[in-house]
Order: C-alpha cells, then structure tokens, then sequence
C-alpha cells in the first residue's frame, strides 16, 4: 500500500478515550464479565464464582419471577420468538396495544408508545420532536441518550449547569417565544441517585411557556411511597409534565422504553418517529413480560419499595459507619466514593475477587478526580449480605494507597 509519509494517516479506528490494554495488562479491566446464571436473593454465577450483584438494575428483584417468566413462556408459544416488522406494519400484537394503554393509565396520560429500548426512545422522540428555529435546554448531568438525541434533531441545544436552575431560568428568558422550547431533565440522576426538582423546573417551564420532559428511567417504579416515580414523590400533578420517558428493563424484568403524553404527542411521533417506524417492533415476549411485570408491581408495589427503601439505609449506613463516602442519593443508587480513577479500578478488581459484582465509573461520566463505584440495591437483597458486602468494601478502599497503585499512562482524565 502507498505510504505518504509526509501526511500519515490518523489512526482508525480512534483510539478509545480509556487505555483498554494498559487496563487489561495492570488487571484491572473489569467490564464485560460474563454470568452465567441469576440464583437467588441477588447472587450471580459467573463461572465458578458465586457473586452478590451489586451493578444491576432490577431494582424490585422481580427478575424470574415465576408469574412474569410464564407470561413470556406463554407469549412465546403464542407468537414465536421473533416479529415479522415493523409496529407500523405486521409488528403490532393485542399485547402491545394493551401495554401502551396499562403505561398510560398507570402515568395518568393519555397514551403511551413503546420503543425496543429505553436509549431508542429518547434518541428517536427528542430528535423528531423539534425543528431547527427551536430549542433544547438540557441539564448538563443527563443520560448520554438525552444528549444523542438532542444533537440528532435540528434544533439548537443549549445544556444548563447540573442543578442551577437559576440559569435554566435566565436561558428561558434570553429565548424567542416564537420558537418551540423544550426542556429535557432526569428525574434521578442515574451516577449520583440525586432527584431533581422537578416541581421548580416545572413552574419556570410554565412562566416562560416552555414545554418539560422527564427521564424517569431511575424514578420510575421505585422513587414515592407506592413507587409512582416523581409525581408520586413530589405529589405533583401530572399534567405539570408535558412528556415522560420511562424503561421497561429496570425495575420491570423486561426490555424497551416508553413515552407518555397527550394523545397529539403520541399520534404525531407514531407516524414521525424514525426510531419507532424503522425499527423491529419490541417481541411480543417482552410485552407479555412487562404486562405481567406491571400487574405484579401493581398488587405488590408498597412491600416492595418499602424494601428496597430500607436495603438501601441498611447498606449506606454500614458503609457511612465505616467511613465510606456515598453522598445524599434518594434512590437504591449508592455511589461510592473513591475519586482517583486507578484506585477506583483497583478497588472494583479486588470487589470481584471477593465475590461482589460491582463497577468502577470514571471522567467524564462522573466529574474530574470523582470516580466512584457504583451500587445498585434491589428489594431482593439480604439484609447479611449487605452488611458484608459494605464491610467488605470499606476493608478494599480504606486499605488501599496511591502509592501501590498501577500506573496507566491512558487513564489519564
């Protein structure tokens, strides 16, 4: 192959923001470890290796749970494992109809449309919803899939600092009325497990005409006494907001993402949302699943959040007690504080050798000299495993020194 060796060529792919390799050879790349099989009370097999999981999602524990696994087992044998197109064409079944219908009813709007997964949803809504003489304004602390979709559609996005609403507001004030404005925000924020406050977002959305969406993929099912998500938390009206996006693969043991919101709302990004049009529609499998999932959460809902609330206290307390930093989140999200990105690695590796399932999380997902491990408890967990469990992470990162730490030239945020 010719060679211009006086303009070389740039590398490609790019190289990866973090150094992959240097991780793998310090032993400490950690992600992507495979499990073999869920067991019980929150415990994973993943090879020989029996491991709490403390990285999950299914914040209710109602992964295999027998009602739902049937439900699917019975969707299945009804429709096959697989869709034959599109929603818009032959990949709409009686059960997707009825989840959509049970989705808005649940958030009080007036229909619902599920994408094949909670990042389509966001991407495709957000890119389709505005045009380009219109405005986005975006919490800089939101979920990557706000921010893809965001940049996808034509409008101009303006990102607020996190929290500082008083900028949001000044942002709102220096807009055109003549143009669409929509303000995009997590109800938690899914590094931190902090709730915005989304009752003052919405009173500023409504005193500069602004139109508000919420992600509620971490408040949803689990955030307010009956676990309502944030009009249940903050006992708002939900009609204060104009769009709320949600997942089905979190707390309900299934697959795909929703928006609810006015009928006019849900028409127009059924017949404009290329996510939706374009895409295989959400397997009949995964909507029996989420059904059923929202039939259990509706009958079981106050036990269940009512355990997971007091997991969580159980398991932050212990780590506090041992002096472990894991902030003021209100949610089942516990980040645990370390701050330098390498000792954060190191302490995930040696978690793993001790039989817990857990992860690191560096710059820029979290801010500069932030990293942190982050844990996820679920209703499902034993009370003793998590008291081990934080003892034995605070034993990991109390006796870790910068000084024996591995240095990786890449991992330098």
């Amino acid at each position: 192959m010719f060679q211009d060796t006086d303009h070389p060529q740039l590398p490609f792919p790019p190289h990866t923001r973090w150094d992959v390799e240097g991780g793998k050879e310090a032993g400490i790349y950690t992600w992507f470890k495979e499990i073999d099989e869920e067991l019980e009370n929150g415990w994973v097999l993943s090879g020989s290796q029996k491991m709490l999981m403390l990285g999950g999602y299914s914040y209710l524990g109602l992964n295999k749970h027998p009602e739902i696994s049937d439900s699917a087992i019975e969707a299945i044998k009804k429709f096959g494992t697989g869709m034959s197109g599109s929603r818009f064409l032959a990949g709409t079944t009686h059960l997707h109809a009825r989840l959509e219908q049970k989705i808005a009813q649940l958030h009080q709007k007036d229909d619902a449309l599920i994408y094949s997964s909670g990042y389509l949803a966001n991407v495709s809504s957000i890119a389709c919803l505005l045009g380009k003489n219109d405005y986005i304004v975006c919490d800089k602390s939101n979920h990557a899939s706000i921010l893809d979709g965001a940049r996808y559609s034509q409008a101009k996005l303006i990102r607020y600092p996190h929290n500082d609403l008083n900028r949001l507001a000044e942002i709102l004030q220096e807009l055109p009325h003549s143009s669409r404005r929509l303000v995009i925000t997590d109800g938690v924020f899914s590094m931190s497990g902090k709730v915005a406050d989304i009752p003052e977002i919405a009173r500023i959305c409504r005193k500069h005409q602004a139109l508000l969406m919420v992600d509620e993929c971490h408040s949803m099912f689990v955030l307010g006494e009956r676990g309502g998500g944030i009009c249940d938390y903050f006992g708002m009206n939900p009609d204060d907001i104009d769009i709320i996006m949600a997942t089905l693969s979190k707390s309900i043991p299934a697959a795909g993402g929703y928006i609810t919101a006015s009928e006019k709302v849900i028409n127009y990004l059924r017949h404009e949302s290329r996510g939706f049009i374009y895409s295989i529609a959400l397997s009949s499998a995964m909507a029996a699943t989420a059904l059923k999932g929202l039939e259990v959460f509706s009958r079981e809902r106050g036990p269940l959040v009512a355990k997971l609330r007091s997991n969580t206290e159980l398991f932050t307390k212990t780590l506090k007690a041992r002096g472990i930093e894991t902030g003021n989140s209100a949610t089942s999200i516990t980040p645990i504080f370390v701050g330098n990105p390498i000792k954060a690695a190191v302490a995930a590796r040696q978690c793993h050798e001790q039989g817990l399932y857990i992860h690191a999380v560096f710059p820029p997902v979290v801010p500069k000299d932030k990293a942190i491990l982050r844990a996820s408890i679920t209703a499902s967990h034993q009370e003793d495993d998590l008291r081990v469990a934080a003892g034995k992470i605070a034993d990991i990162i109390n006796g870790l020194n910068d000084s024996d730490l591995p240095e990786i030239s890449g991992f330098n945020f």
